[in-house]
């Protein structure tokens, strides 16, 4: 052992040695101009293909001059937006969101503007999925027309990536190609499909790149205009509960995943890594991208999954009715405003659900085809009193949903109410949009927690430069129907399949170098440096 340690030791000195009598050897590296000739050759070589030039500019013409100029402007834009890291950006057309109650599955959705020229969608907001998805180039999308709708007064639109100037197909070799694998080859657009979890429910389609037009709020921007690009799945086929009137016009993952909103504008540098939903008793409320929350909010750190943080899953202590809190009610749930109601872990509901039915003071009510088990008859048209529900967390922290049940109408009005909650099955429940109601919801995935504060998503103090008011012709929100009874749970998308990380496609080519006083020595080294500027 002694002798082979003295070996090593003997080794590293002579390298040492050799590296100091080449201590004159200088690295180079040839620099090439972006349109220069070598540029022109390396472009046609990488892509095989002449036609992958597009317009090449020729030397000392106007035009040539020109994009150089447009260039610098870009980078000087880039350079500034580095320095504004702006406090909000929310989408153009105001940020505000609605929900159109039965007809449309009790989801939220906002207006977003994609595109050069802008297309605007009305797209539901999902935590539980990533990605961004629209009606596109159509082979089997949901009816677009106003006529179809009765909340409507105006036609939805379908995105065409050939109708837009700045939209980009993203190639199977690209890193958040999901599908990437399953590709004929890699200059292919790259396919997506997402199944949720809603039985037969899918969107599935082409990824493009293209622009989403937003605005800038906050202390740092008066009414800056962004355009961020974003991945944008190309939905041309759905399925289930999109072709029956549930998002219609596309939907906005926000989740965890690498190709969510969110995600691409906290790594442009745009934002923070965080995001805001507001949802008001009166079916409106607020989307906010790079909001954290008031200092005074109450938090929750997100747990892991498999040992990553792919959803936005956290841990529930307990559960308390009224002032009772009850013993091994505790669970872990998934977030998601893409789920219109709450479910919890069949065991811990049941305890919920008896202990709720124990304190409500009303007749109980079977209603045809419901599969809401806890309903009751009430002859008021005001909701009766009932216990609140309360979901305990670490440090005391706890969401209290004071009503935490739904109207029946019928004919003459109000008829009944049924707690809104479900079992789920296995041991993950879901915390859905009818418990983030009346609350401003942090999604901090900066320092990967849950923050919560009591809002009527209006007096937002520390927002500011903002446009607060719910948009004008906003439809009331209908009250649950006894058809909306027959569908069990309400629509719930849920978690989409997301690109994993994956390294950069790009790898650096090393210039070989001989070191003559190196031949001795086995290791060999050999680096090609190309500097090459695009």
């Amino acid at each position: 052992m002694a002798a082979r340690s003295l070996l090593s030791a003997m080794l590293v000195a002579f390298v040492l040695t050799q590296l100091h009598s080449a201590r004159a050897l200088t690295l180079s590296s040839k620099l090439i101009h972006r349109f220069s000739d070598e540029a022109k050759t390396l472009r046609i070589l990488r892509n095989g293909d002449p036609k992958a030039l597009g317009r090449w500019p020729q030397r000392s013409t106007m035009g040539y001059y020109h994009l150089l100029a447009s260039i610098d402007f870009q980078k000087q834009n880039m350079k500034l937006g580095s320095r504004r890291h702006f406090q909000f950006l929310f989408p153009s057309e105001g940020g505000n969101t609605v929900s159109f109650g039965n007809d449309w599955g009790w989801l939220h959705y906002t207006w977003i503007d994609i595109g050069t020229p802008n297309v605007s969608f009305l797209v539901a907001l999902d935590t539980g999925s990533d990605l961004l998805w629209v009606p596109c180039d159509c082979i089997q999308c949901a009816p677009l027309s106003a006529t179809y709708s009765t909340t409507l007064d105006r036609d939805l639109h379908e995105y065409s990536p050939s109708g837009s100037n700045t939209s980009k197909h993203v190639s199977c070799s690209h890193e958040l190609c999901e599908s990437g694998p399953k590709c004929k080859n890699s200059k292919q657009t790259c396919p997506y499909t997402i199944e949720y979890y809603t039985e037969n429910t899918s969107s599935s389609g082409l990824l493009v790149e293209d622009i989403l037009h937003l605005a800038a709020g906050g202390d740092d921007a008066s009414t800056a205009s962004i355009r961020a690009p974003v991945i944008i799945g190309c939905g041309m086929k759905q399925s289930g509960g999109y072709l029956d009137g549930i998002a219609p016009d596309g939907l906005m993952g926000l989740g965890l995943g690498q190709t969510s909103v969110p995600t691409l504008l906290a790594k442009a540098g745009l934002t923070k890594n965080s995001f805001s939903m507001c949802f008001d008793e009166d079916s409106s409320g607020r989307l906010l991208f790079g909001d954290q929350g008031p200092a005074t909010q109450q938090s929750t750190s997100f747990l892991p999954s498999n040992g990553n943080y792919e959803m936005y899953i956290v841990g529930v202590e307990a559960c308390c009715i009224g002032n009772s809190c009850l013993k091994q009610t505790s669970f872990k749930a998934l977030v998601d405003s893409g789920t219109s109601f709450t479910f919890l872990p069949e065991a811990v509901y049941d305890k919920i659900a008896m202990e709720f039915d124990r304190r409500v003071n009303a007749t109980v009510a079977n209603y045809a085809g419901s599969p809401w088990k806890y309903c009751y008859n009430t002859s008021s048209q005001d909701l009766p009193n009932v216990p609140s529900v309360t979901l305990m967390f670490l440090a005391n922290n706890s969401i209290v949903v004071h009503d935490p049940v739904f109207l029946i109408h019928g004919d003459q009005g109000v008829i009944g109410f049924c707690l809104a909650i479900q079992p789920a099955e296995g041991d993950t429940g879901t915390v859905g949009q009818n418990f983030m109601t009346g609350y401003r919801t942090v999604f901090d995935r900066e320092n990967l927690k849950l923050g919560w504060s009591r809002s009527n998503c209006r007096d937002l103090n520390d927002v500011k430069s903002m446009p607060l008011a719910s948009p004008k012709g906003t439809p009331p929100n209908p009250l649950p129907t006894n058809e909306q009874q027959s569908t069990p749970g309400g629509f719930a998308p849920a978690v989409a399949g997301r690109a994993p990380s994956k390294p950069s496609a790009a790898s650096s080519q090393l210039i070989s170098s001989q070191i003559p006083s190196l031949r001795l020595l086995s290791l060999l080294l050999r680096l090609c440096l190309i500097i090459f500027v695009f």
